[in-house]
């Protein structure tokens, strides 16, 4: 029987994985997520954006995720490396943000062929095999010490990576960075803010301009659209959880009653949240 992912962690959990269970229906991670693919090739959804998961990839999510696997080739294989928010918040504090920075707007990295690149490459999975010697067993003695030397070492030497991949990135425009921007918001904001208006405003621009940001690069769709496909997402994840009615759900999600709820998740997907649930089961 496969492993089963937790969403949530009290400890430092490292495994070797195919993600299967991703592949039925999508986790949101309360807990950080670094994973990294040593075999085979997967597509990796967070809702609104859809990444390329193949050998000698790095696929990073600091403060958790909404992830779900699309397709995968028989082969793929990962190492997944989960932290609990506690710890890595405190590992981070030393770290300058331009590396938290980095790390939202750009979660994914494919190594390439050159010999630094590659170095770093077998450099990660060494990290990889250190984390599996230390958090396979959840009972050493030293454990809350031993979680929070390693996870700030490893951030720190993330942090020294930055510029190896800057330096295969072409430069971003003003656009294309408040386009990553505006990802970033939404993947972290989209269960309690649904309009545009608030996100143009955390970039410090107008909604218009955020509508010409979006289409010009998401073939004419929209940010509402955007926002909508994130939030749908993240309400298929608690749908799936029995004991949690459509109105609980409403709430979380700032609804203002379960029949806006159902009109919006009918919508967007065709169906009812009753309709969802069945299926599912």
């Amino acid at each position: 029987m496969p492993y089963s992912l937790p969403s949530d962690t009290r400890y430092i959990l490292y495994e070797e994985t195919d993600l299967a269970q991703l592949k039925q229906k999508p986790c949101h991670f309360k807990c950080g997520i670094y994973l990294i693919c040593t075999h085979g090739q997967a597509l990796i959804s967070t809702g609104v954006q859809q990444y390329i998961f193949e050998e000698q990839t790095e696929l990073i999510f600091l403060t958790g995720s909404l992830i779900q696997v699309v397709q995968s080739s028989y082969d793929f294989k990962a190492r997944i490396l989960m932290f609990p928010q506690e710890v890595f918040l405190k590992a981070v504090l030393p770290i300058d943000t331009p590396y938290y920075n980095y790390t939202h707007e750009h979660p994914c990295y494919h190594h390439t062929e050159d010999e630094r690149s590659q170095k770093t490459w077998k450099e990660i999975n060494l990290w990889m095999d250190m984390a599996q010697m230390q958090f396979m067993d959840n009972t050493p003695q030293f454990r809350q010490q031993q979680e929070y030397n390693f996870l700030q070492s490893l951030l720190m030497w993330l942090f020294n990576t930055i510029q190896e991949k800057l330096a295969v990135k072409k430069q971003y425009s003003r656009k294309q960075i408040l386009y990553y921007q505006f990802l970033q918001l939404v993947r972290e904001y989209s269960t309690r803010e649904h309009q545009v208006a608030f996100y143009a405003d955390k970039l410090c621009i107008t909604s218009r301009y955020l509508n010409e940001i979006i289409a010009l690069y998401v073939n004419g769709r929209t940010p509402k659209q955007l926002i909508d496909e994130q939030l749908t997402a993240e309400i298929k994840v608690l749908l799936d959880d029995p004991h949690l009615s459509v109105t609980e759900i409403a709430q979380h999600f700032n609804f203002p009653d379960q029949s806006y709820l159902s009109r919006f998740f009918k919508k967007n997907t065709g169906i009812s949240p009753k309709e969802f649930r069945s299926q599912a089961r």
